[in-house]
């Protein structure tokens, strides 16, 4: 059956042309709307499969009103609009559209964009109930392990960070006054949990656990809701329970939820977070959908009385047979701070798919060890994991590098050359940098993302590849897009599932795990035996700010090891000033400026007056008369950020 597809543009002639272009492509257009108000009538008439949207429409509603609506009604939908300025394309990203076409664009574009929003709607759906039952199923094989309660519960709690991450869990047992209990779990690492019962609350809160609990939620504060932002701050000042766990255990948002549980006990989960937007409605309704499973274990894990059974669905069948779990792998990658598990959460997540996957942070914080991260623990590991700096390849070669050329293809091609992506043939290919691709060849790029097919240079004919593409950058892409310097709709294929890297003065408290990491590995490679670092430098370490992140640290760590003549490092030799802007070396400590830092501010200057603009015309390798690769090269070895658009 044709799939129905709803057209809502203002512009009678590109409206006429969308209906040409998907009726000879099979679609069946259900209706062709010019404003917000059109296109509710036509969805409440006859619901379309899919829906086509230009952003600017008559009325006084737009585009991203009516996708509000439509991903209420679970409709996917595309935006197709020319408008691409930075306020638009912030909320246009908000309402989380299956993709975004650029006017103008090839009908074979659109065609694909139509395809894989519909391949994505289906199969996240289908994933996100594969994903419950083998929630379900990891309850009913806890239940039934031998083990003591304690050890059940603890395996409860690390299961539910699966579904909805957090880094405090509270499992309250009410069954009346004089029978409350606690369970609660605070994540201290990547699968680390510390039990608190209801006695070690009471001496870490130094409150009275049972009678705040029954003066403050007996009646109220119990119900399916969740906190976040503002609202949090504000439910703080109406529950000191809350507020005591807020402070001691530096949580900034809240869900709530009571289990179904028969007979005279209550269970309550309050998950918490220390991400500020942690939680959300459809987050809630996740738990609606497993509470019957939720309570079912629990309840018999506790020898409580229950009278109803989990929920199990047609897919739990399919998953019993067949283990498809790959263990995460994060070689290289040292701390326990709750941004770095977010991160270490969101590889666990998206490595087994192949989704395509976006790294946004600051130079330095580890982008390409996420990214091989990803691919070591995806079903791709046995595969080629190749590397693409997009910044460091001359504009001229870059399409050769990426695709390949046919001998003959140009001066000086000699021989057959195989490119990047299809070396990366059942594989993954790590595009870093790819802020710095050239906008000419984005249009390209898209394409090969799109059809799953290269052409070399000169090629006679497309060549079909199997590639996981995970891309990387320091830009702030939505601003380049703002700008006109990169593809709207490229970003838009990208940012499928963005990961997003701390920086270094962000997670400073792993700042003492990575120095020992550091010293070790260096030991080895230099053959030292360094022990530690004093007292006093590791203050200063925790005091500077850091300004090119963990490579910054581990080079002056590096430098450490090397010239240390004890057992262990008196001081690293940090810059005296810690801002980005302005560093100085121990031997300029009377003022005057060194050679490294005379050179760090000249790039600064250029790179400002080419606002971040690295290679190409009007770019600062041009202004300093240097290759793109050696100024590259400078820029992560000073430590300089590029966030200067």
């Amino acid at each position: 059956m044709a799939l129905k597809v709803l057209i809502v543009e203002d512009q009678f002639i590109e409206a006429n042309n969308l209906e040409i272009m998907l009726e000879e492509a099979g679609y069946l257009v259900c209706g062709m709307a010019k404003s917000v108000q059109e296109a509710i009538k036509i969805i409440d008439a006859r619901t379309p499969d899919l829906a086509l949207v230009d952003i600017q429409l008559k009325g006084g509603l737009s585009g991203i009103d009516l996708a509000v609506i439509l991903k209420q009604r679970n409709i996917p939908f595309i935006y197709v609009s020319a408008n691409s300025d930075h306020a638009t394309l912030i909320k246009a990203k908000a309402t989380q559209p299956y993709g975004f076409i650029v006017k103008p664009f090839r009908e074979r574009d659109l065609i694909v964009t139509l395809e894989i929003a519909q391949y994505r709607h289906e199969n996240s759906l289908d994933a996100a109930l594969i994903r419950e039952d083998k929630f379900r199923k990891s309850l009913q094989d806890i239940v039934k392990m031998e083990g003591s309660v304690t050890d059940k519960m603890h395996q409860i709690s690390k299961t539910m960070q699966a579904i909805l991450p957090y880094d405090y869990l509270a499992i309250c047992i009410d069954k009346g006054r004089e029978a409350i209990n606690l369970m609660s779990y605070l994540r201290a690492g990547f699968e680390e949990y510390q039990f608190i019962g209801l006695e070690e609350f009471q001496v870490i809160t130094k409150t009275n656990f049972v009678e705040l609990y029954v003066m403050q939620y007996a009646g109220e504060g119990t119900e399916r809701s969740f906190f976040i932002c503002d609202d949090f701050k504000n439910m703080l000042g109406k529950f000191k329970l809350r507020k005591q766990i807020a402070d001691k255990f530096m949580v900034n948002s809240l869900l709530t939820y009571p289990l179904d549980c028969s007979g005279y006990t209550n269970i309550h989960l309050y998950f918490y977070s220390r991400r500020t937007d942690a939680y959300s409605s459809d987050q809630v309704a996740l738990l609606d959908r497993l509470n019957a499973s939720i309570s079912f274990a629990i309840c018999q894990v506790l020898g409580l009385d229950i009278q109803h059974t989990p929920y199990t669905t047609a897919h739990h069948k399919k998953l019993t047979g067949k283990n498809t779990n790959t263990a995460p792998v994060f070689e290289g990658i040292v701390g326990k701070s709750h941004l770095l598990l977010n991160v270490f959460d969101h590889i666990t997540q998206v490595a087994p798919a192949d989704t395509a996957v976006l790294i946004l942070g600051e130079s330095g914080t580890g982008k390409e060890r996420v990214a091989h991260s990803i691919h070591a623990s995806s079903g791709r590991k046995e595969g080629p994991f190749v590397k693409v700096n997009c910044a460091a390849l001359p504009s001229s070669l870059i399409e050769s590098e990426l695709f390949g050329h046919e001998k003959g293809a140009f001066t000086g091609a000699v021989n057959k050359h195989v490119g990047k992506f299809e070396r990366a043939h059942q594989g993954t290919i790590f595009l870093d940098e790819i802020g710095d691709m050239p906008y000419e060849l984005q249009a390209k790029l898209l394409r090969v993302l799109q059809e799953k097919e290269i052409e070399r240079i000169a090629g006679n004919a497309p060549i079909k590849i199997d590639v996981r593409v995970i891309a990387a950058t320091n830009h702030n892409l939505e601003k380049e897009v703002a700008a006109g310097r990169f593809r709207l709709d490229l970003y838009y294929r990208l940012n499928v599932f963005p990961i997003t890297l701390p920086s270094l003065r962000e997670r400073k408290d792993d700042i003492p795990l990575l120095i020992d990491h550091f010293i070790s590995g260096f030991n080895i490679r230099l053959g030292k035996n360094v022990t530690g670092i004093s007292a006093r430098g590791l203050k200063d370490a925790m005091e500077y700010n850091w300004p090119g992140n963990i490579r910054e640290l581990e080079n002056l760590v590096e430098r450490a090891v090397l010239v240390s003549q004890a057992n262990h490092i008196k001081r690293l030799a940090i810059p005296v000033s810690g801002n980005a802007e302005t560093v100085a070396d121990e031997s300029s400590a009377n003022g005057f400026k060194s050679i490294v830092q005379n050179e760090r501010d000249h790039i600064l200057n250029a790179l400002k007056k080419c606002k971040g603009k690295v290679w190409g015309a009007g770019g600062a390798a041009e202004l300093l008369n240097l290759p793109p690769s050696t100024l590259n090269s400078k820029i992560r070895k000073l430590g300089i950020r590029r966030d200067f658009t």
